[in-house]
């Protein structure tokens, strides 16, 4: 993405305020204000997303650096589910949904050993789950983060500019 300005200034401040906003674009200064609220963000993610019985979704979170963009992404095949939610549904092609109970049930699949009823239970049709959205309402608190940390970026810019001059 990139960012293109057309200023002009009447005043010498003006004019040193625009030099060192420029400069501190072109250096990357700014980058480090996007990879705070980036962090930020995959923190609040990671803490509203669901452990399970694994964590495995959770800890599924990873960031990805290109310039000065920031990309956020779960590489886990739940997370859809999570985020977008599940109808009501049966079966595909077996005669009935296993769902597990316990830790066991779920990381190991069925197998024997394991307790009707106690580890597992079999099923015809399931509610579905609700949606979450996580990612979708993070993306609102990120913009808005982004907006204020970009704003005090500048005006500390600008502070800095009228400090140098005395």
């Amino acid at each position: 993405m990139s960012l293109e300005m057309q200023v002009e200034a009447e005043t010498k401040e003006g004019e040193r305020y625009i030099r060192r906003v420029r400069k501190a674009f072109d250096s990357g200064e700014h980058v480090k204000v996007v990879e705070r609220v980036a962090m930020n963000s995959l923190a609040r993610m990671v803490r509203n997303t669901p452990k399970g019985y694994t964590g495995n979704t959770r800890q599924s979170w990873k960031v990805y650096r290109m310039g000065g963009e920031i990309t956020l992404y779960n590489t886990s095949k739940v997370m859809r589910f999570l985020e977008k939610g599940t109808k009501a549904h049966g079966p595909k092609k077996a005669k009935a949904l296993y769902i597990p109970l316990n830790r066991s049930a779920a990381i190991g699949g069925w197998r024997q050993g394991l307790v009707f009823g106690v580890d597992y239970v079999l099923a015809k049709r399931v509610k579905g789950i609700k949606a979450r959205h996580i990612v979708r309402d993070e993306e609102a608190v990120a913009k808005a983060e982004l907006g204020v940390s970009m704003r005090q970026f500048l005006q500390e810019l600008l502070n800095d500019t009228r400090n140098a001059r005395n």
